[in-house]
């Protein structure tokens, strides 16, 4: 009896740690929820996970798959809403997608999950409306189905067939719009077909000062690109996609994490590497009349030249070191199979008080520099990939390896930059020495519109 009763206070507490099923589907498909601002809607459902994404913003909000999310009984992997002045302005739902998912979609899971959205946006006795298919390289097909009544909504999955006449899955969303949200001038679930031009996005600098400044943000001085929407990765290897995504919604394109992490082969442990992240943007901003552009790093050289950079690296920090008296790196600590490309090894090796020394000298640092000041007072954030762990970084969710994330300011008076990570509010805008930063960048590239 006694151990009864103890298992029942374990259930208890069980139960009282879950938060409770919050179901967005049937809340929204009353039309007073579309009416509610950002901080009413997410008081109420905190427990559900959802967090505004930015500190001092109130315009979009994020729950994970474990706030226990669905719509109309199906699970939600993940929940982003947007806010107007009027209420919630969009609504997009991650039914499945690979980073978050414990196993992959079978064809027959997928079957049931589309069938399962159809049920609920067709009309009654009405058809669904036409699939729209699209063909994005490597066998892989994005499909689309669009609903105007009774309530705009839009379904959209991506997948390829495999082996066995299977489906091999990355992705499927649902968008929600407010009543309304179809109507003529409204943006609806199109991306745009192209993306801001010059003049608009330089609107977005800031410029502070001695009274501007927030304390523990901005410091006077400061120069940074506002406005840049922020998204939250969240425990998914996906800095890469989720960091890219930023750049493109920046620029007016409703492009998510997860269509970006399907085209460019994205896994949740493994992130993406920077080759394939650099094609798959490089292509779709061209799609947009974007221009990606490389300023250091050898995303665009084949694997000689990067084994041959490699080399000089090794070879110009045995210089530094050798000059500031500090042990070099031996041949056998990037060597593999008579191959000398380990990369991750000769990082290893390397004393950052070297790897500063060596590569400030480096005619790239100045190309850096440059660029950090032309792009940033054009609006322009760049794309930065780093390593992390050869200087301290508090109070964040990695503590080493590559990582990407976004430079969006300068201070020329503390000899700064500034920064911003893809793990939601907390990382918006951050400050690290200059020569620090150069250090432990791997590359830097910024997109830019082509028009004006």
């Amino acid at each position: 009896m006694r151990s009864h009763a103890l298992l029942l206070l374990v259930l208890a507490a069980a139960a009282a740690g879950r938060a409770e099923t919050y179901d967005i589907g049937a809340d929204f498909a009353k039309s007073e929820g579309w009416t509610r601002a950002g901080a009413a809607f997410v008081a109420e459902h905190r427990d559900s996970g959802f967090r505004f994404l930015e500190k001092g913003r109130e315009d979009a909000a994020r729950a994970p798959r474990s706030g226990g999310v669905t719509f109309h009984g199906l699970e939600v992997y993940e929940s982003r809403l947007w806010f107007a002045t009027s209420g919630v302005a969009r609504i997009e739902l991650s039914l499945y997608n690979r980073g978050d998912a414990d196993r992959p979609l079978t064809a027959a899971d997928l079957g049931e999950k589309l069938a399962a959205v159809r049920r609920l946006f067709d009309a009654a006795g009405a058809k669904s409306p036409r699939v729209e298919a699209q063909n994005v390289g490597n066998g892989v097909q994005q499909f689309r189905q669009t609903w105007r009544s009774p309530a705009p909504a839009q379904l959209v999955w991506r997948g390829r067939k495999v082996a066995g006449g299977r489906v091999d899955a990355d992705f499927v969303r649902v968008t929600l719009l407010p009543p309304g949200g179809m109507d003529a001038g409204a943006q609806g679930f199109a991306v745009k077909a192209r993306a801001r031009g010059k003049a608009a996005i330089r609107e977005n600098v800031v410029k502070v000062t001695a009274a501007t400044a927030e304390e523990g943000r901005t410091k006077d001085g400061d120069v940074f690109v506002g406005n840049v929407p922020m998204v939250d990765q969240g425990d998914k290897g996906y800095c890469a996609v989720a960091t890219c995504e930023r750049v493109l919604r920046y620029y007016g394109l409703a492009v998510d994490e997860h269509e970006l992490g399907a085209s460019a082969g994205s896994t949740a442990s493994g992130g993406t590497s920077l080759q394939a992240m650099y094609e798959t943007v490089s292509a779709l901003a061209k799609k947009f009349g974007l221009g990606t552009h490389l300023v250091y790093g050898e995303l665009d050289k084949d694997v000689g030249g990067r084994i041959h950079d490699l080399e000089k690296q090794v070879a110009d920090y045995n210089k530094a070191a050798k000059k500031l008296r500090r042990p070099e790196i031996a041949r056998s600590q990037y060597v593999r199979g008579g191959v000398m490309w380990d990369a991750a090894a000769a990082q290893a090796a390397m004393e950052p008080v070297v790897l500063k020394a060596m590569k400030l000298k480096l005619p790239a640092f100045r190309v850096f520099q440059r660029a950090l000041h032309d792009q940033v007072n054009a609006g322009i954030p760049l794309v930065w990939s780093v390593t992390l762990g050869i200087f301290p970084e508090p109070d964040i969710p990695q503590a080493q390896g590559g990582h990407m994330r976004l430079i969006i300011g300068y201070n020329d008076r503390t000899k700064e930059i500034i920064y911003t990570d893809s793990w939601g509010a907390g990382h918006e805008c951050k400050h690290m020495p200059l020569d620090d930063a150069w250090a432990i960048s791997k590359a830097v590239l910024f997109i830019k519109p082509n028009r004006k």
